[in-house]
């Protein structure tokens, strides 16, 4: 690799940070996971082709307000395809793209929790950052502690904004419907299956 090859490189990883993608997910798009091949799961063949389709139309999906809720086992490609498509906002050529931000739950919580003792300007500066951008991409909901009433309390509000304002997200968990619904209010759960194309993932994980 070159000096320029290499400051490209660089710049590029830098972006993506920017929008909560870091180095070990820095590669994947579409392109890339095709020409890796899919594993033979008929669960996430099935579902690839689904969500490639809203990727296709994600400008049309962002201004409906419709997301994707993925649930099912872990390693079945959820969180990658889930950046795919934010990719897909990301290296499209237009000059002002609808914003997108990929976080974790435990994350999101994280970072509210560990700024609000910080600094509540900052604090705050983020919590707009989440339920103010166009596209937001929640990994792995359900991985939280939901021990503490302000926990719930935080989802309960990020959610319900986001619904309201037509805003969509994106969302994957591991656990099932019931096993979210033993956790979270009902209506939260009703509200992120109306406004989101549900796909169940299963089969074996396939990260090597």
């Amino acid at each position: 690799m070159s000096r320029g090859e290499n400051i490209v490189y660089i710049k590029k990883e830098f972006t993506l940070k920017e929008y909560g993608i870091y180095k070990r997910f820095k590669d994947i798009t579409f392109s890339e996971i095709e020409r890796i091949g899919l594993p033979n799961n008929p669960s996430i063949r099935k579902n690839y082709r689904i969500v490639k389709d809203y990727a296709k139309h994600i400008y049309e999906n962002i201004e409906n307000g419709v997301g994707l809720f993925m649930l099912g086992d872990c390693g079945t490609m959820k969180t990658t395809m889930s950046i795919a498509v934010m990719r897909e906002l990301i290296d499209d050529n237009v000059d002002y793209p609808p914003s997108c931000y990929f976080i974790s739950m435990t994350n999101l919580l994280d970072t509210i929790f560990s700024m609000n003792n910080a600094s509540k300007e900052e604090a705050a500066r983020f919590e707009r950052k989440i339920r103010n951008t166009d596209l937001l991409v929640i990994d792995d909901l359900g991985s939280e502690n939901t021990e503490y009433n302000w926990v719930k309390s935080k989802i309960d509000s990020i959610i319900t904004e986001r619904y309201n304002r037509m805003l969509p997200c994106i969302i994957s968990s591991n656990l099932t419907f019931d096993e979210l619904a033993k956790t979270y209010a009902s209506r939260i759960i009703d509200r992120l299956r109306s406004a989101n194309k549900a796909l169940i993932f299963s089969g074996q994980s396939v990260r090597s």
